[in-house]
């Protein structure tokens, strides 16, 4: 019998980054769809804001440069578990990854 449990059937975490990496090389602008979200939580006054302040200044240096950027989509695509608590707040919410799928 299959499971009903989601876990089984969610996208793998690394996966999944490298996914929305994908996106971000392919449309750097939707950056901005990060920023929206990290200015809305700020602006709630989220109780632990150091993963917010962590992806700003990641998310700016990726806009600002290439090195930056290259930074970032790095950061997002390696599989690393030491990232997994700035990961875990993830303020690419709301992007359009079905465009990705397979790149």
């Amino acid at each position: 019998m299959l499971s009903e449990d989601f876990h089984f059937r969610r996208e793998d975490r690394t996966a999944l980054w490298q996914r929305i990496a994908a996106h971000i090389q392919a449309h750097p602008g939707d950056l901005s769809i990060a920023m929206e979200n990290l200015d809305r939580w700020q602006a709630l006054g989220r109780v632990h804001p150091g993963p917010i302040h962590d992806w700003r200044a990641r998310i700016l240096a990726a806009q600002q440069s290439p090195e930056g950027m290259r930074a970032l989509l790095e950061f997002m695509a390696a599989p690393n578990h030491d990232s997994e608590p700035i990961k875990s707040c993830s303020p690419f919410v709301g992007l359009p990854l079905a465009d990705v799928s397979g790149a």
